[in-house]
């Protein structure tokens, strides 16, 4: 009796996700351009239009425009972005106590190191770590991380004027 009623009883495909994963694949490209045009790092642009296709996602049945809704949230999640980084810009920790100028005034220098390079550079010469044991924590190419030390102690020299 139950295979009978299992035999009569339809079965209810939902499109939903098929319309879902045609939308990834029309618009991902086209969004990770947009916001690596915004925000000017390719990472963080596929951070924030994964972050968008989840929001469209979630409300996926109630948009009636998915493709609309997707690229708003993509732009707003960048100038959030963009918002925090001048934030902390603005807001940059202040030196540990008791610091002797020398080490005061390299403080500051560090700070104007882009992220990535402050990592490497402080991990190589403050951690005594090697390139290649840097690329294996920040899970990057030696290269890379090689590339990052020099234009960080470029940036270094320049502002400390040696």
């Amino acid at each position: 009796m139950m295979e009978e009623m299992r035999a009569r009883t339809p079965v209810v495909v939902d499109d939903r996700d098929e319309r879902f994963e045609q939308l990834f694949r029309d618009e991902h490209r086209s969004m990770v351009r947009l916001a690596y045009t915004l925000i000017g790092n390719a990472a963080e642009a596929e951070e924030v239009v994964q972050d968008g296709f989840i929001d469209v996602y979630r409300r996926f049945d109630e948009i009636h425009k998915p493709g609309a809704y997707l690229r708003t949230a993509v732009v707003n999640n960048c100038r959030s972005l963009l918002r925090r980084r001048r934030v902390f810009a603005l807001d940059r920790p202040e030196p540990p106590a008791r610091l002797d100028p020398d080490a005061c005034e390299l403080w500051d220098v560090l700070g104007h190191l882009t992220e990535d390079e402050r990592i490497a550079v402080t991990l190589r010469y403050f951690g005594r770590y090697r390139a290649s044991e840097i690329a294996q924590l920040v899970d990057e190419p030696p290269s890379t991380v090689r590339s990052r030390i020099r234009r960080g102690l470029h940036k270094l020299r320049e502002e400390l004027g040696s």
